[in-house]
């Protein structure tokens, strides 16, 4: 991005995230902020009680649904297609994610279509502190759908 988050760009941003309760209650005042910078803001998760909130925000909402803690293959494999499509319906110019399962489909998403993203890791998650088979294979996948990301926050 060559205009400043700061400036009137009107950049299309989409924030991925797996509820609306740690959205609202921890991205709340990052989404105003580049709302009253006069960018558009996309928000992916499943639809919760505080999404009217985001939405009076400015926010435009695509209901995402999301199983946080499943580990079937299938239900994550459409979780990644559905980012696919998303990712050619708004086009954004920059995606921020945030839990795992955005972080790693989404930012495999992002990776594959050229688009910036950064990625925020909230925690390590049960899978990965449980260990085992399902540990390597997420930490296969967070290494190569991290290795596109702008920027990592933890």
């Amino acid at each position: 991005m060559s205009e400043s988050l700061h400036g009137k760009s009107n950049k299309r941003i989409l924030v991925l995230a797996n509820n609306d309760v740690g959205l609202y209650r921890f991205r709340k005042d990052l989404l105003a902020a580049l709302l009253d910078a006069g960018h558009e803001v996309y928000i992916s998760l499943p639809n919760g009680d505080f999404v009217p909130e985001l939405v009076r925000l400015g926010c435009r909402f695509m209901d995402t649904p999301i199983e946080r803690r499943g580990t079937n293959p299938l239900h994550d494999s459409k979780l990644f297609r559905q980012y696919r499509a998303m990712l050619k319906k708004v086009q954004p110019d920059l995606v921020l994610t945030y839990t795992i399962k955005p972080n790693i489909y989404g930012g495999l998403a992002c990776r594959m279509a050229h688009i910036p993203y950064a990625v925020n890791i909230t925690g390590l998650g049960s899978a990965i502190e449980n260990g085992g088979l399902l540990r390597k294979f997420i930490l296969m996948l967070y290494k190569i759908s991290l290795k596109g990301a702008r920027v990592v926050f933890f």
